[in-house]
């Protein structure tokens, strides 16, 4: 249960961080709306974080129903005294409209013939009916005047407090919510002042320009070439050693250059697409290239790729596309051997639950089977190294509403940590502390968040029978190349995992009729192939059902 004051409470400790952390980022205009917000009153202060958190930028007085504030127009009129707020009536159409129910439009404009109508189709006659000029400045001009108005204004600045507290503008004060009520329990790592995301000005400044940009793009139109190039233009230019933001800014060069590519702007796409180290943007290339007859230069490109690639998918990239460059280069073509993951077909009777889920009731029959899918490596991987995860590394943890480090799925994750990882895969030397030290944490940490751990499949049954069945060898191995890719190689598992009542243990891949294995799925299986992981892809078929005499 929420306290009563928990809003304003929460909007208090965001305020304290920022102001602790960040005071010499904080321009004038920023300085002087945290000087007014917080010497206005107790009452004011409710009024304004209630009103600064609803998605409506103008309100009416009178429809305004909060308990715990003594004086809703009073606290109006002192936020509008302190520089906080508009008491004036909104000038632009759809925003006034925005603030009147249904029925209320119906009958101050006289619409009865369009009652029929639902509220949007509603506001749309109403902003592009054609009324007498002088009729429609009455009855809007009544509108307006007929009632009390604000606005909260300094909204860009708490707006840059939230960017400073959570480092982004996504997430918002429904964080500290999810948290009281239990919803969401963070681990309790470290924060401090050599925590802070932003240390100049003009790396606050160019994070914003990021976020203004991102929802620049929601908003134009996406067969709008000029509007996409437009956005693309007012991307931040990065003059400092900036991680973070480097990758935010090609993810989103990334995207608008997709969507250029499928305009047919090729050119256009193509110079975005090399601005941008994320991936997929080398392969994009390549593809582009490719269409564009530009053999030689795709084919260069795929040998940068090759020697420093940035991740395995780039390498199964150039393997399946060299093939058909050297074809249009003249080249020497050489035979790959196609990798065959093992195979069996099963035939089952058809029924209302998930394919998955009838392979595993069958399977149940030899032994435990459980569904598992991505849950159990990562899940266990996560408990043995927790605290490494969790550990105080310089920069990667600036808010309590972290489910994992800001670089977990970067290299430099693993770089940064090498020393810790080194010293804690020691331990699967013996199998009885890796076991020991996975269990105190499942039992420690339970429903605690962690970027590698689902409570929601991970139970005592399955995770008691992993560790005794499950040699430390396979553990090493599986966990080794989950690390090298975050990203990446945390999904690609296989559904079930069957623990034979003669022992040992199997990963099984189920596939419905006309389902097929995706790219991912062939990878893992080629590692488990050179690592002696036992796993099998079962191809179900439905048996045939017979009529009824």
């Amino acid at each position: 249960m929420l306290k009563e004051n928990y809003y304003l409470t929460n909007f208090h400790s965001l305020l304290e961080f920022v102001g602790q952390n960040y005071a010499g980022l904080l321009n004038d205009s920023e300085q002087q709306w945290l000087a007014a917000i917080t010497s206005a009153s107790e009452s004011a202060q409710r009024l304004y974080v209630r009103l600064s958190n609803r998605r409506a930028s103008v309100f009416r007085i009178a429809k305004l129903a909060y308990p715990e504030i003594e004086s809703i127009s009073g606290s109006a009129l002192e936020l509008s005294e302190r520089g906080l707020a508009s008491l004036d009536a909104p000038d632009d159409l759809l925003e006034l409209v925005a603030a009147f129910t249904k029925p209320e439009l119906i009958k101050l404009l006289l619409l009865q013939d369009q009652r029929h109508l639902n509220r949007a189709d509603l506001v749309d006659h109403i902003i592009n009916r054609q009324l007498p000029e002088d009729l429609e400045r009455l009855q809007l001009a009544d509108m307006r005047h007929s009632q009390q108005w604000i606005a909260i204004s300094g909204l860009d600045s708490y707006t840059v407090f939230k960017l400073c507290f959570f480092g982004n503008c996504y997430q918002d004060m429904s964080e500290f919510v999810l948290r009281d009520l239990g919803v969401f329990n963070y681990e309790a790592y470290r924060i401090d002042s050599q925590s802070r995301v932003f240390h100049s000005r003009a790396q606050l400044d160019a994070h914003l320009q990021y976020f203004h940009c991102a929802s620049m793009l929601e908003l134009v139109d996406h067969s709008d070439v000029n509007a996409l190039l437009q956005v693309e233009k007012k991307l931040p230019v990065i003059k400092t050693y900036d991680n973070h933001l480097n990758r935010r800014v090609d993810r989103l060069r990334n995207t608008i250059a997709r969507q250029l590519e499928r305009l047919n702007c090729l050119d256009e796409a193509l110079a975005i697409f090399s601005q941008s180290d994320q991936p997929p943007s080398r392969e994009r290339q390549v593809r582009l290239l490719m269409r564009k007859a530009c053999y030689t230069e795709a084919h260069a490109q795929c040998e940068k790729m090759l020697e420093n690639p940035v991740n395995s998918e780039e390498v199964q990239f150039v393997e399946t596309i060299t093939p058909k460059l050297n074809k249009q280069l003249g080249l020497k073509l050489t035979q790959k051997t196609r990798f065959r993951p093992l195979t069996s077909k099963l035939t089952l009777s058809r029924s209302d639950a998930r394919v998955e889920m009838i392979a595993r009731d069958f399977y149940a029959q030899f032994g435990e089977c459980f569904y598992v899918e991505n849950s159990l490596i990562n899940g266990v991987l996560g408990l043995f190294i927790w605290d490494i995860i969790f550990s105080p590394v310089e920069g990667v943890f600036f808010n309590p509403f972290q489910s994992a480090p800001a670089d977990f799925y970067q290299p430099e994750f693993a770089l940064k940590r090498s020393a810790l990882l080194e010293a804690r895969f020691l331990e699967l030397d013996e199998p009885l502390r890796f076991s020991a030290r996975v269990w105190e944490n499942y039992e420690s940490k339970q429903r605690v968040m962690n970027p590698l751990v689902n409570w929601n499949y991970l139970t005592d049954d399955l995770l008691s029978l992993a560790l005794i069945r499950i040699p430390v060898n396979d553990w090493r191995v599986l966990f080794k190349r989950v690390m090298q890719d975050f990203k990446n190689h945390t999904n690609g598992f296989p559904d079930l995992i069957l623990f034979p009542g003669k022992g040992s243990y199997e990963m099984l891949e189920i596939k419905g009729p006309g389902d097929a294995l995706q790219k991912n799925q062939k990878r893992w299986m080629s590692y488990f192939s050179e690592h002696r992981i036992p796993y099998r892809v079962v191809h179900i078929r439905w048996a045939k059902q017979t009529s009824p005499v």
